[in-house]
């Protein structure tokens, strides 16, 4: 694995960004960083859209001993890329097939339903219809809620007992859930209507890898929203 690098065009408020360093860090694949400024609109570059058109983040750029490259554009495909190369290293997915499709549904639940919704692009859309920051938060709050809702009704429905989203292994619906949370959050939203989901996240937010790739300790986590030490 150390012959390769894995170089991460990076953003620190992006939620798809924070899977990635979640992941990596439960299975201990070193990163190096390259910080894209979206508030400058520094992914709608030619330069960046030469290696990632769809001028989002995160891009992951893997490159081998011989100097192949491997460019990964989408969150969810670096993430099943991680499990496919690394299976053994604190493995994202479960074995048996019956709880692999339990953990995607939750997992898809944010990926495909939550987080695309509340993506900042689509949000500002939303804002810009009637240039109402109002409409904004209100889109926002409730694409969320909707998510959290139904991502808390499958954890009791899945009937799994254990501290995380699917028992006591985090998964990858682990991985995808807090970012999505944490977003939330910085939008208020009150998850008392979800306190399963506000439990894993809880719990989750105790781990190494997930304070590693909090957005308020990132590499370019501007200051006045950098974790202070006590």
């Amino acid at each position: 694995m150390h012959t390769d690098t894995f170089h991460l065009y990076s953003y620190f408020c992006s939620s798809c960004c924070q899977r990635i360093i979640i992941a990596a860090h439960l299975k201990g694949i070193p990163l190096e960083y390259t910080y894209i400024d979206l508030g400058t609109k520094e992914h709608t570059t030619e330069d960046y859209k030469a290696s990632n058109p769809s001028a989002s983040v995160p891009t992951l750029v893997v490159t081998s001993a011989n100097g192949e490259k491997t460019i990964l554009r989408q969150s969810m495909t670096i993430l099943e890329y991680f499990e496919e190369r690394f299976p053994n290293i604190s493995p994202l997915l479960p074995s048996e097939l019956h709880d692999r499709v339990q953990v995607r549904d939750l997992v898809n639940i944010i990926a495909i339903d939550t987080q695309p919704t509340t993506n900042s692009r689509i949000v500002q859309r939303v804002k810009a219809i009637r240039d109402s920051r109002e409409d904004q938060i209100e889109f926002a709050r409730e694409a969320f809620t909707d998510g959290f809702r139904a991502y808390d009704d499958l954890l009791v429905k899945q009937a799994r007992e254990g501290v995380y989203s699917f028992g006591d292994t985090v998964s990858m619906a682990d991985v995808v859930l807090v970012p999505t949370v944490d977003q939330a959050l910085l939008y208020k939203v009150d998850l008392a209507f979800a306190p399963n989901v506000r439990r894993v996240h809880t719990a989750l937010k105790e781990l190494e890898a997930f304070k590693a790739a909090d957005w308020r300790n990132q590499g370019d986590t501007p200051e006045k929203f950098r974790i202070q030490d006590a």
